[in-house]
């Protein structure tokens, strides 16, 4: 009652503050920000280990099973789960709301550079999943005029013009999607990696370089050598090590043994076998030439 009396007698004073309560309510909705979807950081990590040429039941056994063995002790785990598929494992890390993510990243980074894995893997690689990072923006390179170009892009990339020289279309292709798969790797990849925004960048597609080493069987069988034998002569003899330090009065030398091939021919020229009467090189054996995966 006293409430309404107050009200009766002093009209003018409520109808001001009336006033007042809808002039600041009025102002504060119009700056208030309307997000339909707001920026949240989803407490989730991936661990991508990438193992080319194997088969998902070796990816399981080989890469999945010791990341998830290792990283399963990690502190606010809420949910782990992994995904195997050809040449990939996906091990995915749901943490509990309000973790720490950095300290979290930390920690997964410490448990994997105590892992061991096949020297054959790729080294595990820690990716930050969220809604606004997904990938979705993708880029596609074409030949046109014998100069690649991005589709999409109305201006073309400053390259040089690939070679054509094989005179058949199947060549001509070929060598195309070489040169575009080569562009790709070390030209726009490098230019994407590094500009703001950018988590990852991932290529495929195109025809990727490899050296190839056909062996001959025949051949082989008849010096008495296996195929495991020529893999470990050329492993051993491509070789990049680190051979210790030197030191030498106040001065120190940092030692490495390099010997890696640098063209096709020193590939055919190692030796495979000398226990002969004369050595049998790889060219003996097989044909080494430059082709892609």
């Amino acid at each position: 009652m006293k409430l309404i009396e107050i009200a009766t007698r002093r009209r003018v004073t409520i109808a001001m503050f009336t006033v007042a309560v809808l002039l600041f309510g009025s102002v504060s909705l119009s700056r208030l920000n309307i997000n339909l979807l707001p920026d949240l950081s989803y407490p989730t990590l991936t661990v991508r280990t990438e193992y080319v040429g194997a088969a998902p039941v070796e990816i399981e056994n080989l890469v999945t099973k010791p990341v998830e063995e290792t990283l399963g002790v990690v502190k606010n785990v809420n949910e782990l789960r992994s995904v195997s598929r050809a040449g990939q494992s996906d091990v995915v890390l749901e943490f509990d709301w309000g973790t720490d993510m950095d300290y979290a990243s930390l920690e997964v980074r410490e448990k994997l550079d105590a892992l061991r894995l096949p020297l054959e893997v790729d080294r595990p690689v820690i990716l930050r999943f969220d809604p606004s990072l997904d990938p979705i923006m993708r880029f596609a390179l074409r030949q046109k005029a014998d100069r690649p170009i991005i589709a999409g892009q109305s201006d073309e990339p400053d390259v040089q013009p690939v070679s054509m020289s094989p005179p058949d279309d199947a060549s001509i292709d070929e060598e195309a999607l070489k040169y575009l798969r080569r562009f790709a790797d070390e030209e726009i990849k490098k230019d994407l990696e590094s500009s703001l925004g950018v988590a990852a960048v991932k290529v495929s597609g195109g025809l990727e370089d490899e050296v190839q080493v056909f062996v001959d069987q025949d051949k082989l069988s008849q010096i008495g050598l296996t195929l495991d034998r020529v893999v470990q002569v050329l492993g051993s003899e491509n070789v990049n090590l680190s051979g210790g330090r030197l030191e030498e009065a106040t001065q120190q030398y940092l030692v490495r043994t390099i010997n890696q091939f640098a063209t096709i021919q020193q590939i055919a020229n190692v030796i495979v076998d000398s226990g002969t009467d004369r050595p049998v090189y790889l060219r003996d054996i097989a044909t080494v030439q430059m082709g892609y995966k």
